[in-house]
């Protein structure tokens, strides 16, 4: 059995026979001032409280892109845990930034790569949706030479995929950003596909695309929830609005009717 839980913005941690994976951990949750108007930082007593609480021996970390949503953590983390980290050279600038050259196997695209603990990774080319104004936010490499804390604007998505990753016998593929890339998609077939809601309705049939190329058994929508508020006492927070979260959904059972969605609550355990 693999348990997934969702911790929140893109970010999922996966469990098998004692030793866990991350993906695109986001932890800190940092308030709307920081990011607009500061130089966020992790909240690293949150971090922390987090990382003791992992419910197995960390293996690797898997960055599907470098914006402050999937990425200010990760130096914390690796910190911590200096484990095999996977991602772009964005994210091996970004890890140079905070002291840590070297760290990051910058991926190979569309080649399946052993992780620790007995799971592997296959980095897929895909783009960044067109969330603000038909347009991908903070587009192109975040540059080298600066001095941490970086503003939010300084995050720069850089290379962006989806990743598929394979752990006890089940295919998890995580779409981080509403956008796809068709051909790349081909042949990558998956079990369970975490598929992010915000912005699928400004990429023409974004989620009948991806899901007749990817032929899921399970559907799982995330990415919904408004990062930059806290948690409740419950492990819930505020969704970001005017997702039209009905049609997005009537358009998965319409496309894959044999399918079965699965909606997360942040931090709850899924089975799979």
């Amino acid at each position: 059995m693999v348990s997934v839980r969702w911790t929140g913005a893109a970010g999922l941690e996966f469990t098998h026979e004692g030793k866990t994976w991350l993906i695109d951990p986001y932890i800190s949750r940092v308030g709307k001032v920081s990011i607009f108007f500061g130089r966020p930082q992790p909240a690293r007593k949150t971090v922390s409280h987090y990382l003791d609480a992992l419910p197995g021996k960390l293996q690797a970390v898997v960055v599907g892109h470098t914006h402050l949503d999937h990425a200010l953590d990760v130096p914390e983390i690796l910190r911590r845990f200096p484990v095999p980290l996977v991602g772009s050279g964005s994210l091996e600038t970004l890890m140079a930034l905070h002291g840590m050259p070297g760290k990051v196997a910058v991926c190979k695209e569309r080649t399946r790569v052993d992780l620790p603990g007995g799971a592997s990774v296959t980095m897929i080319p895909s783009l960044h949706g067109l969330v603000l104004f038909g347009r991908a936010p903070y587009a192109g490499e975040i540059e080298p030479g600066q001095k941490p804390p970086l503003k939010a604007s300084h995050y720069r998505h850089g290379r962006v995929f989806n990743i598929r990753l394979e752990i006890g016998g089940k295919s998890f593929l995580h779409v981080g950003t509403a956008n796809l890339i068709d051909d790349e998609l081909e042949g990558q077939t998956c079990d369970v596909l975490f598929l992010c809601m915000p912005g699928w309705k400004t990429i023409q049939d974004y989620p009948g695309r991806i899901l007749s190329r990817v032929k899921p058994k399970i559907v799982i929508p995330f990415h919904f929830d408004d990062f930059s508020a806290p948690l409740s006492k419950d492990y819930r927070a505020p969704s970001v609005p005017w997702r039209s979260e009905k049609r997005f959904l009537n358009r998965i059972a319409e496309e894959t009717p044999d399918a079965r969605i699965v909606y997360p609550t942040l931090f709850q355990p899924m089975a799979f």
